[in-house]
Formats: C-alpha cells, sequence, structure tokens
C-alpha cells in the first residue's frame, strides 16, 4: 500500500473518529469498524496487493493476477477498470468521455451507466488510477455501511449493542463482501443511509426528505450501477408504503422526494435508458423469459437457501471447490448463523414492530426474486423492465432485511429477556446447522465449514448472561463470524511487471502501423488491450450497441448480454472496420479464416497475423449493393470493400470523389468530400443512439453501412461533413438534475412559517 492510497483511507478515518470521539457508543463502534476494516480488506493491501481479481490469461499481456480470494468478480479488470482509464485518457486529452475509440470500434462510454461518472465518491480513481483507486473504494465503502447501518439503528433508538451487532453483520456480510470491488457494493453501502432519510422524511423532516431525493437520485442516474439502484427504490417505495400505512400525510410527504430524485438521476439515467433500449442485450430479453431460469429447480433453490445457515457448505471460490451451477456471489445472502439466531431470538418493542414489517416486505420480496420462486416467477417475468432486470442483483437487500432484524430482536431481548425463548431458538438453529453440515452435499473437511458451526450456541449462552455486556459479547460473536467467513474472500491481486514476448511484439507492430485488432478464442481478452494503448473492435460489455453485436456474431461470437469469444475472424470483413492484426493460440488460423491473413509472429503464448485487406476506417464509397449473404458463414467476403459498400437501406451511390479528413476524434469526425456523383461516406464506428450527421451544417440521415457502422449519402459537388456523437438526452439530462438538486435544496432549507 503506497502512501497516497494511506492517505486516502486514514484522513477520513481519522475524521470520524474526531468527530465520535465525545460519543461513547460511536467510538466503541468506530473502534469494531477499524478492526473489521484490519482484517479484512487493509490486510491485503498491507501485503502489497491490490483489492480485485486478475483473471486467467491476463498475465500473458500484463494484466493483473489473482494471488488470494475469490476470482468472481472479473468483471473489475475487464470492464470496470478499463472504463474508468479510459474516461480517465480522454479527459486528460480534453475529449469529452463519451466515446472509447479504443473499445468496440468506437463504443458508447458513458451512456452504458457504469464509468463512473460523475460519482463524487469516485474520486479515487480519477486521482489516483483504477487499481489504487479500487483500494481506497472498498474501504469507504465497508466504513459507510458500517457506520450507516449503526445510525439508522439508532435513531431508532436500539440500545448501542444492538445497533452495532446489526450493523456488523450487514457491512460484513458475504453479500457486501462478495460485490466490494465493484460499483454494485455502493448502493449496497448506501442502503442504510437511504432508509435513515426516509424515517426522517416521514417524520416531516425536510432535510431528511432532501438527502432521500439525493441519494435515490445520485444512486439512479449518476454512473453507479443502475439496476441494483432500481431495486433500492422499489424498497424504499415498498417500506415506505408499509411505514406510511393508514397515515395520508405520511404518503404525501414522500411524492415531492421521490419526484425530485427522478428529476437528479436524468443526467446519466436518460442516457443509459436510450443505450439499454438499442443493447442487444435488451432484444434477447425480450425475445424470451429469462425467469425462472432453466435448471432451478427446488433442489437447487433448497441447496442455495441452506447456505443462509453454512456458508461454504457447497465449497469456496477461492480454492475453486464452489459446486453450484452458478457463482457463489449471486447468493451469497447470508449474515451468519449466529446472526440468523439473533431474529429469533426477542421481539422488537411495541413502538418498531411496523419496522420489522418493513423489513420483512423488504426482505421477502427480495427472496422472491433471489431464488426465483415458482408461480411468482412466472407472473413477475412479465412485468415491464423487470423481467429484464438480473434478480439476483436483489441480493442486497435480503441481507439488510435479516441483519436490521436481528438488531431489532435483540434490543427486544434485552430490554425484556426471556431466555427460555433465547435457549430454545439457540438450540433449534444449532440443531439445523448440524443436520446441514453432516449431509453428504457438505464439502467435507473444511476449517471454514465447521469453524462456523458453533455461532448459534455461543449466541444462546451470551444471551443468556443479559445485560449490555452480553449485548456486546453477541456483537463480537457476529463480527468473528463475519470476519472468518470473509477472511479468504476478498480478492487480491498483483500486477505482473513484465509483459510477455506476443504482448511486447504487438504492441511494438501497432506502435509502427496502427490498425485495430482481433483476437480469436481466449487468447486475448476483450477490452484489455485498451489500458496499452491498442484499439479492439471487440468490446466486453453488457450494453453493447445492437449494431456492434451484429458484427461480432458475423465474426463468429456468441451470446448477448456479453459476448463470446470470436471465432470466424474473415479478414475482408475485419479489414473493412480497420482491424490489421489478429491474435490466435498457438495452434493458430485453420480452414477458412485463414485467407487474407499473414502470419509475423509465433510463440509459445500465441500468434500474430497482419491482415492484407486492411482499410482505413473512414473512407468514401463509389457503390452501394444489398447485403449478398449470410456474413457469419463468409457470405461477405467476395465484398470490395476499398470501394463498395455493403446496406439495406436504398440508397443511390454511384462515384467515386476526393475526401479530405479535417477531423477524427473519438466522438466527432470532420471531412470534406468533392464528388462527380453521388457517393457515401462511410465511417466505422459502432451507430448508436446520440450519434449525428450534418451536410453544409443541415442535418443529414445516418443509414446503415458494412453490418453497424455510419453511412452519410453525398450528392454531387463539394461539401463539408461532420459526424459527432453525444449521449442522446444528456443535455436535457443536465437541466433536469440542475433543477431537482436545486429543489432538493430548495426543500432542506424550507421552513414553515
Amino acid at each position: 500500500m503506497g502512501t497516497a492510497v494511506a492517505l486516502w483511507i486514514a484522513v477520513p478515518l481519522a475524521a470520524i473518529h474526531l468527530l465520535v470521539c465525545r460519543r461513547r457508543a460511536l467510538l466503541v463502534f468506530q473502534i469494531m469498524i477499524d478492526v473489521m476494516l484490519l482484517v479484512l480488506p487493509v490486510r491485503v493491501l498491507l501485503y502489497g496487493a491490490h483489492l480485485g481479481p486478475g483473471f486467467v490469461g491476463g498475465e500473458i499481456w500484463g494484466a493483473p493476477v489473482t494471488v488470494a480470494g475469490s476470482p468472481e468478480q472479473s468483471d473489475l479488470p475487464l470492464q470496470f477498470a478499463v472504463w474508468w482509464e479510459e474516461a480517465r485518457r480522454l479527459a486528460a486529452a480534453g475529449e469529452p468521455p463519451w466515446v472509447s475509440d479504443r473499445i468496440g470500434g468506437g463504443a458508447p462510454l458513458f451512456a452504458h451507466g457504469q464509468s463512473g461518472l460523475p460519482f463524487p465518491l469516485q474520486a479515487p480513481v480519477w486521482v489516483l488510477g483504477a487499481e489504487r483507486g479500487t483500494d481506497v473504494m472498498a474501504v469507504w465503502k465497508l466504513e459507510l455501511a458500517a457506520l450507516g447501518a449503526f445510525l439508522l439503528l439508532r435513531r431508532l433508538r436500539l440500545r448501542p449493542a444492538a445497533a452495532g451487532t446489526g450493523a456488523v453483520a450487514y457491512a460484513f456480510g458475504l453479500y457486501t463482501l462478495s460485490w466490494l470491488v465493484v460499483p454494485l457494493a455502493w448502493v449496497v453501502a448506501a442502503t442504510p443511509w437511504t432508509w435513515w432519510a426516509l424515517i426522517g422524511c416521514l417524520r416531516g423532516r425536510k432535510v431528511e426528505a432532501a438527502g432521500l431525493a439525493l441519494l435515490l437520485g445520485v444512486l439512479a442516474g449518476w454512473s453507479v450501477h443502475p439496476e441494483s439502484a432500481a431495486f433500492l427504490w422499489m424498497s424504499i417505495a415498498a417500506s415506505g408504503a408499509v411505514l406510511a400505512w393508514g397515515r395520508r400525510r405520511r404518503f404525501l410527504r414522500l411524492a415531492m422526494p421521490f419526484g425530485l430524485a427522478l428529476a437528479i438521476s436524468a443526467i446519466g439515467a436518460l442516457p443509459t435508458l436510450a443505450a439499454v433500449a438499442d443493447s442487444a442485450k435488451l432484444s434477447a430479453a425480450r425475445a424470451m423469459a429469462a425467469y425462472p431460469t432453466a435448471g432451478v429447480d427446488g433442489g437447487l433453490r433448497w441447496r442455495a437457501l441452506a447456505l443462509l445457515l453454512t456458508p461454504w457448505r457447497e465449497g469456496h471460490p477461492a480454492d475453486g471447490t464452489w459446486r453450484l451451477p452458478f457463482p457463489s456471489a449471486a447468493i451469497e445472502v447470508g449474515i451468519g448463523a449466529g446472526a440468523i439466531t439473533l431474529v429469533l431470538v426477542g421481539r422488537p418493542r411495541r413502538r418498531l414492530r411496523r419496522h420489522r414489517l418493513a423489513l420483512m416486505a423488504t426482505g421477502l420480496g427480495a427472496a422472491v426474486l433471489v431464488w426465483q420462486l415458482p408461480a411468482l416467477s412466472e407472473v413477475l417475468t412479465h412485468v415491464p423492465v423487470l423481467g429484464a432486470m438480473t434478480w439476483s442483483r436483489a441480493g442486497f437487500l435480503v441481507s439488510f432485511a435479516l441483519a436490521l432484524s436481528a438488531a431489532l430482536a435483540l434490543d427486544g431481548y434485552l430490554r425484556g429477556p426471556r431466555r427460555l425463548r433465547a435457549a430454545v431458538a439457540s438450540l433449534a438453529v444449532q440443531a439445523a446447522v448440524v443436520a446441514l453440515l453432516v449431509t453428504p452435499e457438505t464439502t467435507p473437511g473444511r476449517l471454514r465449514v465447521w469453524g462456523l458451526a458453533g455461532s448459534p450456541a455461543a449466541i444462546g449462552g451470551v444471551c443468556l448472561a443479559g445485560g449490555s455486556v452480553g449485548g456486546w459479547m453477541a456483537a463480537g460473536i457476529v463480527a468473528l463470524e463475519a470476519g472468518a467467513s470473509g477472511l479468504w474472500l476478498l480478492p487480491a491481486s498483483r500486477p505482473v511487471q513484465r509483459p510477455s514476448p506476443i504482448a511486447a511484439e504487438l504492441r511494438r507492430r501497432i506502435d509502427a502501423e496502427g490498425g485495430r485488432l482481433l483476437a480469436i478464442g481466449s487468447s486475448l481478452p476483450a477490452n484489455l488491450a485498451a489500458r496499452w494503448g491498442a484499439a479492439d473492435l471487440r468490446a466486453h460489455d453488457p450494453v453493447r450497441p445492437s449494431s456492434l453485436a451484429r458484427l461480432h456474431r458475423a465474426l463468429g461470437s456468441s451470446g448477448m448480454a456479453l459476448p463470446g469469444p470470436l471465432t470466424a475472424p474473415w479478414s475482408g470483413l475485419a479489414g473493412a472496420w480497420g482491424v490489421r492484426w489478429l491474435v490466435t493460440p498457438p495452434d493458430g488460423l485453420r480452414g477458412p479464416f485463414a485467407a487474407g491473413w499473414e502470419e509475423v509472429y509465433r510463440g509459445d503464448e500465441g500468434r500474430i497475423y497482419r491482415n492484407s485487406r486492411t482499410l482505413a476506417p473512414v473512407r468514401l464509397a463509389a457503390r452501394a449493393v444489398r447485403p449478398p449473404a449470410d456474413p457469419r458463414p463468409g457470405g461477405w467476403e467476395a465484398v470490395d470493400f476499398a470501394s463498395t459498400v455493403v446496406t439495406g437501406d436504398s440508397v443511390e451511390v454511384s462515384s467515386d470523389g476526393e475526401l479530405k479528413l479535417l477531423e477524427q476524434r473519438p466522438s466527432r469526425v470532420r471531412a470534406t468530400v468533392e464528388t462527380v456523383g453521388e457517393s457515401m461516406l462511410v465511417v466505422h464506428s459502432p451507430r448508436a443512439p446520440g450519434w449525428r450527421a450534418r451536410l453544409d451544417g443541415a442535418p443529414s440521415p445516418i443509414v446503415d453501412a458494412n453490418l453497424g457502422a455510419m453511412g452519410i449519402s453525398i450528392p454531387r459537388g463539394r461539401h463539408d461533413v461532420t459526424l459527432e456523437y453525444a449521449p442522446r438526452g444528456w443535455r436535457i439530462g443536465a437541466v433536469l438534475t440542475l433543477i431537482g438538486v436545486g429543489g432538493a435544496a430548495w426543500l432542506a432549507a424550507w421552513r414553515r412559517r
């Protein structure tokens, strides 16, 4: 851990300590958080590693290598870190961070809603870079989640020990730790603060109402994780309805924060909605019902549900023993058997029973989605928007409901102990844990499985002791269980200092000759080349434009949300898009795909080919033809793309001309064209919502060209052509966001006369 990272972590923590030093209960809890932070994320940083995984095969190209923990969150090095560094590069070059010319031939960057702009807590990334910024943000997320949950529970007047127990169970639960290094965890960290503001709003406090609007709006629209934020919105709406039931005034108090939140989110929400509407993922979701997922039956649901009490019963992702047919992160919603025991130990005070009902509504609603309960899943999958979402993202609400319910129950027990109930509850949960661990499905001989088995009995013992000491001992047991469960879960990686010979050779050739690249199989992971300055025609992005997805399918890729590896690198079609280089595994190219490719390097890591049919990505076409055949089996390889454009639109192209490029930037192309007849300017960037063309200053239509590129018809004569991209809806979104922020400020300052 470098000095800069240490300062970004230590200074905010020191400020928090100074603020809470005179509040004894809060200071004791903060010291507990400090210990948890030291044991979990800071321990990794002190070893000189970064928080976040590498990925298999990436070390050949200088990518980070996983050295400890779960390797599942490979989205960080393959997507988020690349997007963040591209945004930094474009901003440093004076370019708007709209389009990355190094990913997907010019795929939208801001409009997919996860590039980190303009979220203010993303500041460590912009200052320190993606890897070191992630290290800082991971600590911030855990601190904010724990502190927010504690303050929320104290607002409900729970005893400090009970509030600390629930806060530790939630903030350091498996769901938070599983998703800690990706932006989704910001929604997890903000959830307690959102509830805190919700309760204040229902009580008529204008500042809290303004805070609720800001939190909901920022999380939904400011490039954090819109899908998880949408689940949070649903839970806040449902919980607010439960808490306000029978009180018309409270319902009215919720209307303004939600309305302002919609406006605040607009700067990012409108471009994201436009991008999603044109994405390949949405097209696939509309074609079939995604839920219930094929293969998810009653037995699988039961095994996943058992992990609430017995984490890692089905293996552990860190050592490759995970046995369920999907990543463990999707169902790691457990907060430990000890905390779940507390849910049964006591009853909340009468004044808090409505809050427990709101938590039950939140948790059960999320559980229906995570476990895809039969009958209900068939109905919910037809709900607009919800059917296309990833339901496992709602898992943090299950953890939240369980953790806070445990705190409410412990507080009720501390105020009125019922020792017989505590003994029966702890023994019952303990028996269930033992029964689950002795079944044949349990991974045998695992210390991490059996080492946590006694927490229900331990919770029962300290509850029988009673008093404040017993409450804090319960908090300690929950913290110990959370730390032991997540000790080896956080991913750790180290960057490769010296790239392999094939990586060095590819960089040298690209620096000398330029051109885009492709890779087949697993030879070079998509997006990675952007980190060292190469332009890859592939894009590892769940919100790819449908035009780019069509091109990828023609080159042999499969999958809609995330494209699979390319298998058909047709030299003609690839060359039409400016691809000069191809990377393959060591066995090289075979069959009809080898035509047009010249081998220029061979090594143990793979081979490099040069394309003899490479063309400039911006050029004029003198002839237009209809799609001659299916491009996937090579039906377009006979087309002379140097002079011909393939388009399904009815256009007249009959003449060549002279093209002079005046400006070629990621989001703007400007050229002068002189032609004796009608021609077409073709720009090989994926067509996406937000591209606009002008011919001599007047709007001009854009037609599909060469399977996803953009064509502008040029009439006879000399003309100035401009093609420019700005995310659709961002200008009106910015205005709405300013109005929403201004409205929230007015609401916070408003006082009744």
